[in-house]
């Protein structure tokens, strides 16, 4: 049990609100810093609600960021659009939220003599390298989302090489989970194609279904970044993944086995210039260095969505959920 005091941005985020559930079992005191953009606050579990003081606001604030940062021990950096159709929909907001908010943070961080941060990369950084994707891989990032935060782990070695905070980026690959409602059409394509699935609605699939993720399920992805919190490291990069490729036609057969129905999936074409054929990430950093492996399978992950997704259609909740998958069209019409 510890009693630290972190913040965390972004708390109220789908990693966030996860992380933060198992950081209150293990004694941590927590500040969220959120600007409830996404979701909002009705997505806040019951179980966390009352036990987090919750800060309504924006890291782009530096004097309100400055407020919130005195007396903590360390700082978990979650807040940024989590979504690559989030920077395409607004690129100008994106690129600030993501850059400005995080080289406030840290120059926060360093008038209030804090010394760690854990941050949320994206392993998009490494977008046009071979896969599986290692760290210490040379970088150029093919969009905007990958360029901010590419520029922020760059940043973040300025500041730890000149004042000693200790960074650690972590580069989450397809994070997916049970409580997704939350980002909409934003969500994971497991989450997309078990909505649609379940309400009946026929799975639309981009390409052959022949591309792969690393998906990995919430819960391990948000205790990747407790671990980086508790271990005594150095200034580095994780990959947070499982070291595994799935295709996208494997997901829709253990979502049609889960669900018990027949799929029959609609193919199109890639409606976006800038689509990864496959993501995959080499684990023996974070296995060896971090101490980090993922514990819930994509089977198991599977499951749990779709038994989520079960209660909440049964408690009439999130109707919107099957026709989620077709958010995209909306920024192809804009």
């Amino acid at each position: 049990m510890t009693s630290q005091s972190i913040l965390v941005t972004g708390g109220a985020g789908f990693i966030g609100r996860n992380m933060i559930r198992s950081m209150l079992k293990d004694g941590y005191r927590i500040t969220s810093l959120d600007n409830f953009k996404i979701g909002g606050w009705q997505h806040i579990p019951d179980d966390i609600r009352d036990h987090v003081e919750w800060v309504t606001g924006d890291t782009r604030h530096f004097d309100l960021l400055n407020q919130v940062m005195k007396g903590k021990d360390a700082v978990v950096h979650l807040a940024a659009p989590s979504s690559f159709l989030m920077y395409e929909e607004d690129p100008v907001d994106g690129a600030s939220v993501t850059t400005h908010g995080f080289l406030n943070l840290l120059e926060s961080m360093r008038r209030n003599d804090i010394g760690k941060v854990v941050y949320a990369s994206t392993s998009a950084v490494y977008e046009g390298n071979p896969v599986p994707y290692v760290e210490g891989m040379k970088l150029n990032p093919p969009d905007l989302k990958a360029l901010s935060k590419k520029w922020n782990e760059e940043v973040a070695r300025q500041y730890s090489e000149r004042y000693g905070i200790v960074a650690l980026g972590m580069r989450p690959f397809s994070v997916y989970g049970h409580d997704e409602f939350s980002k909409g059409g934003y969500a994971n394509v497991i989450s997309l194609f078990v909505w649609a699935v379940l309400n009946d609605i026929t799975p639309v699939v981009w390409g052959d279904g022949t591309q792969t993720r690393d998906f990995i399920y919430v819960e391990d992805a948000a205790r990747a970044f407790q671990t980086a919190l508790e271990r005594e490291l150095t200034t580095q990069e994780f990959n947070v993944g499982t070291g595994i490729e799935t295709t996208f036609n494997q997901v829709l057969t253990m979502v049609a086995e889960e669900l018990g129905k027949e799929v029959k999936p609609e193919y199109i074409d890639v409606p976006i210039a800038i689509y990864a054929q496959r993501l995959w990430a080499d684990i023996r950093r974070a296995t060896e260095v971090l101490g980090f492996r993922h514990e819930v399978d994509v089977r198991e992950g599977v499951r749990r969505v779709a038994e989520a997704a079960r209660t909440a259609q049964a408690a009439q909740q999130w109707s919107h959920m099957g026709s989620a998958q077709m958010y995209f069209e909306t920024l192809s019409a804009s």
